[in-house]
């Protein structure tokens, strides 16, 4: 099974490098795991003086290649001054990079990676109520979807 390091980047140039290392069966589970996780951070890091914003996780392979990187502020970010959140999928043959408003979150060589990690973000914020759209920007088009937030809601419901 491949083993994944799960390192700590601060923007103030501090990190914090994972040792040991934990065994997952592919790198679309680990990145699930981090994302999960995340929230949990959010006192570890005030804690230590740290404002979560700032920070990132990223999940690093056996051959030291970064395979995923999740800013803290994506999971951790209180309540977003927009009522809504839009994730991007852009790729090509050459890869798929994933943003939430604007801002990097992560890339995958293929698009069903990138679309299960963006769909259980999705997932996450519909739990809270919070809507979401996904873009996905390939070769030959955009494909545009709406949460089941969106969709549920009565006409005039605002959603956060």
């Amino acid at each position: 099974m491949p083993r994944f390091y799960f390192h700590i980047r601060c923007k103030d140039g501090g990190m914090s490098y994972d040792q040991c290392g934990l065994d997952y069966p592919d790198v679309e589970t680990a990145c699930r795991a981090v994302v999960q996780g995340a929230r949990d951070f959010n006192h570890v890091f005030i804690a230590q003086g740290y404002d979560p914003q700032d920070c990132a996780v990223e999940v690093e392979n056996e051959t030291g290649e970064v395979v995923f990187r999740l800013p803290f502020s994506q999971d951790l970010r209180p309540s977003a001054r927009t009522s809504h959140a839009t994730y991007k999928i852009v790729g090509s043959n050459l890869g798929w990079l994933i943003y939430c408003n604007d801002d990097f979150v992560g890339g995958f060589a293929e698009r069903s990676s990138a679309e299960l990690l963006v769909w259980e973000m999705v997932e996450t914020r519909c739990a809270e109520k919070k809507a979401s759209q996904v873009l996905i920007e390939a070769k030959f088009g955009c494909e545009k979807h709406l949460c089941r937030c969106f969709e549920e809601a009565p006409a005039g419901t605002l959603l956060s």
